[in-house]
C-alpha cells in the first residue's frame, strides 16, 4: 500500500484510493443509515472498533474494552434500577399522598353533608314540634271555648226551664184556687136552696 502521508500531492493523478477503501465506506454508510444514531462519531469509533477486533487487532485490547463495556452496562443498569426504584418509591408515595388527602378531602364533605342533613332535619322536627304545640294550643283552647259555650248554654237552659216550670205552678195554683172557689159557692148555692125548699114543705105541712 502507497504511504500518503509520506507523499505530497501536487495534482489529482497523485491520488491512490486503497481497493479496499469503496468496500468499508460502503458497508460503513449503510449500517450508519440502519442504526441512525444520534452521535455518530461514538458510532463510528465503536463501529470501527468492532471490525478491528474482528479482524483478530488487539485481541487483549478487544477483551478489555469487553469488560468496560460489560462493566458500563452493569453499572448503567443498576443505575437505572435504581433511579427506577427511587423514582417508583417516590411516585408511590406522592400517590398515596394525594389519595390520602383526596380520601380526607371526600370524608370532610360527607361529614359537612351529614351535618348540614341533620341541622335540616333538626330544624324540620322543631318546626314540625312547634306547629303540633301550637295546634294543641289552639285545639285546647277551642275545647274551653266549646265547653264554655256548653256550660253557658246549660245554664240558660236550666234557668228558662226553671222559669217556665215556676209560671207553671203559679198558674195551676190559681186554677185549682178557682175551682175551689166555684165548688163552694155551688155547695153554697145548693145548701141554700136545700133549705129554702124544706122551709117551703114545712110550710105547707104547718097549713
Amino acid at each position: 500500500m502507497v504511504d500518503v502521508k509520506q507523499q505530497r500531492i501536487f495534482s489529482v493523478d497523485q491520488v491512490v484510493v486503497p481497493p479496499e477503501l469503496p468496500v468499508i465506506l460502503k458497508e460503513f454508510s449503510k449500517e450508519v443509515i440502519m442504526a441512525n444514531p444520534q452521535n455518530i462519531i461514538e458510532f463510528s469509533k465503536t463501529y470501527f472498533e468492532k471490525k478491528w477486533a474482528e479482524m483478530g487487532g488487539g485481541a487483549g485490547e478487544k477483551k478489555d474494552k469487553k469488560d468496560k463495556k460489560e462493566k458500563k452496562e452493569k453499572k448503567d443498569k443498576k443505575k437505572k434500577r435504581s433511579s427506577s426504584s427511587s423514582s417508583s418509591s417516590s411516585s408511590s408515595d406522592d400517590d398515596k399522598k394525594k389519595k390520602d388527602k383526596k380520601d380526607k378531602k371526600e370524608k370532610k364533605e360527607k361529614k359537612d353533608k351529614k351535618d348540614k342533613k341533620e341541622d335540616k332535619d333538626d330544624k324540620e322536627k322543631k318546626e314540625k314540634k312547634e306547629k303540633k304545640e301550637d295546634k294543641d294550643e289552639k285545639d285546647d283552647k277551642d275545647d274551653k271555648d266549646k265547653k264554655d259555650k256548653k256550660e253557658k248554654k246549660d245554664k240558660k237552659e236550666k234557668k228558662e226551664k226553671k222559669e217556665g216550670a215556676g209560671e207553671e205552678s203559679g198558674d195551676e195554683k190559681k186554677e185549682k184556687k178557682d175551682k175551689k172557689e166555684k165548688k163552694e159557692k155551688k155547695d153554697k148555692k145548693e145548701k141554700k136552696e136545700k133549705k129554702e125548699k124544706s122551709d117551703d114543705e114545712a110550710a105547707v105541712d104547718h097549713e
